[in-house]
């Protein structure tokens, strides 16, 4: 290895991201601590892992490898185990020609190289990566390996069962040990913590006919996670249902249960349903913490002029505010972030949802249990009423017995926020009257619609420009002649060769006007009122798509894909 004779600290002054003054002060803190001088100026913030990597591998003529954009093989995890790999921040990302690349934090660990090539009995090629990104990888890699490992293992366990034909009540009993080895505690618990760490809002598992399928919803799309035997579908499912608080004996009916899940120091909430369908039953597990529910209303996704429509619907002091698009449109983190912003001593506030999905402190939340078990929306919404508001909230209108008793409850002078499953605003006046709701009642109680959806932003890591095709430029609506740039992503390790990480928000918020009011009586259809509420200034979700597009925020693919309903 050939170093470079220039100290670190010139040359990252040498690269513009830090100053000599920032470097002399870094210096005296080290005279009285036993710090490398890198540590010391990350701890004062004044560079970067990321800068101290570059100049590392300036400085120690090495490699350095992005493991954000490396596809690391599955095998790379048999290589070392676990604690060797997150003790020493150093992971194998490719073996060739009996030559092992090693992505290390600290490649003057000379006794840790020679180590691993005595053990591995393979060259070690080191390559320099930021410590966090290794953990990162790392933790992904092995919760993978595991997950595996542990289904085999229940696979060769139930094979073991079948031959020596157990009672009911010994699977049962293996199924509610707190002994954290069974093969299939391990194997949920893995499954759970590499849905948080790949940042999924849904795990499936689903019944085949000969395998069991689990998939997790990452940004909005279903990703295969693992296919398993279906041998292993009984022991996964009563798992789950016992830690959910569900009925293990009852698989003819469905079955909601909730819990929460320590992992990483943190407390993840998950909301279980259970379906019977004819291969075994069907799990899926929401993971509330990873919907951010806990946004600001900054945070949410609104244009400067919707988040202006959005303040002025928080300032009323009666009336329904609606918030409509289908499932998954992100309606209760709006829902939620509109609660959060009016919580205050002075107010009092009480919400009817089935089920709860968030705990607010300071509000009153009534979780509905359905017709089955006697409590419903419309028997809540009578009861709270005695229970003197200010602001409900109602977690869905379902029903016109609902609907009638919420828009009588913002006639008479409070304020309600609910939602309805609708695709843009002006729908949503129409499926009230169709409910049955009078449209008097509709006009004088609804102030306002925001309808929503959301959409893949493009992954910054493989952002890329190009110029716009004629087939674009049809789709944003612009000439054929003008010139154009948009983005998209190329794909990379870092979004799963998607070109899309995380995702935004698009609204269409409507105020229910005087004009609207006279629609309503009129009974206006609903391209009618439409056309009414954008001639008063509102922004369809269309054109608010177009705009993050020309932004480069999200490509037009998103956005036929999200908006392409709105122009049939």
């Amino acid at each position: 290895m050939r170093f470079s004779r220039m100290r670190i600290g010139e040359l990252l002054i040498q690269a513009g991201v830090l100053t000599r003054d920032e470097l002399k002060k870094a210096l005296d803190i080290q005279k009285t601590s036993s710090k490398r001088i890198g540590e010391i100026l990350i701890e004062c913030e004044y560079i970067t892992e990321h800068d101290l990597m570059l100049a590392l591998a300036k400085q120690l003529n090495i490699e350095y490898v992005d493991l954000d954009e490396c596809d690391i093989p599955q095998e790379m995890a048999m290589i070392l185990n676990e604690n060797t790999v997150m003790d020493k921040h150093a992971l194998p990302i490719k073996v060739e020609n009996h030559v092992m690349t090693l992505a290390i934090n600290d490649p003057l660990d000379y006794a840790l190289i020679n180590d691993l090539q005595i053990f591995t009995k393979m060259k070690i090629n080191a390559v320099l990566c930021e410590k966090s990104k290794i953990d990162a990888r790392a933790k992904e890699l092995y919760a993978a390996k595991k997950a595996y490992e542990a289904a085999e293992e229940l696979n060769r366990e139930k094979e073991y069962q079948e031959e020596e034909e157990p009672e009911d009540d010994e699977e049962l009993e293996v199924i509610e040990g707190d002994d954290d080895d069974q093969p299939v505690i391990k194997m949920v618990n893995t499954m759970i913590e590499q849905a948080v760490l790949l940042e999924a809002s849904d795990i499936h598992i689903e019944p085949q006919k000969k395998r069991m399928i689990i998939r997790f919803r990452i940004d909005g799309r279903l990703n295969v996670y693992m296919r398993a035997e279906i041998s292993a579908l009984s022991a996964v499912v009563s798992r789950i249902k016992f830690i959910g608080g569900m009925n293990i004996a009852e698989k003819r009916l469905p079955q909601d249960g909730r819990l929460n899940y320590r992992f990483n120091g943190t407390t993840i909430d998950l909301r279980i349903s259970v379906l019977p369908t004819i291969f075994g039953e069907k799990v899926v597990m929401r993971i509330t913490t990873a919907l951010n529910f806990d946004m600001k209303k900054e945070e949410i996704g609104f244009t400067p002029e919707n988040l202006e429509h959005f303040n002025n619907f928080l300032q009323l002091s009666h009336g329904i505010i609606l918030l409509t698009g289908p499932t998954g449109s992100g309606k209760s983190t709006t829902l939620y972030t509109a609660i959060k912003e009016l919580n205050r001593d002075d107010i009092n506030i009480i919400t009817v949802e089935n089920p709860v999905e968030m705990i607010i402190p300071g509000v009153s939340q009534v979780e509905v249990t359905g017709e089955n078990r006697g409590l419903t929306f419309a028997l809540a919404l009578r009861s709270i009423l005695r229970q003197d508001p200010d602001i409900v909230m109602v977690g869905e209108i379902r029903d016109e017995e609902t609907a009638s008793i919420a828009a009588s409850v913002a006639i008479t002078g409070h304020l309600v926020f609910s939602t309805l499953h609708t695709y843009d605003s002006p729908s949503a006046i129409v499926r009230l009257v169709d409910m049955g709701v009078a449209p008097y009642m509709v006009s004088s109680a609804v102030a306002g619609v925001i309808s929503q959806r959301l959409v893949r932003k493009i992954c910054p890591e493989c952002k890329k420009a190009y110029e716009a095709t004629l087939e674009d430029k049809k789709i944003l609506g612009i000439s054929s002649d003008e010139p154009l740039t948009l983005y998209k992503g190329e794909g990379c390790e870092h979004c799963k060769n998607t070109g899309y990480k995380g995702r935004t928000t698009i609204h269409e918020v409507m105020h229910v006007t005087p004009a609207i009011k006279t629609a309503i009586h009129a009974g206006k259809s609903t391209a009618e009122i439409k056309e009414i509420a954008i001639s008063e200034g509102m922004t369809t979700l269309s054109e608010n798509c177009k705009q993050i597009v020309l932004n480069g925020d999200t490509t037009t693919e998103e956005m036929l894909r999200t908006c392409s309903a709105e122009s049939e």
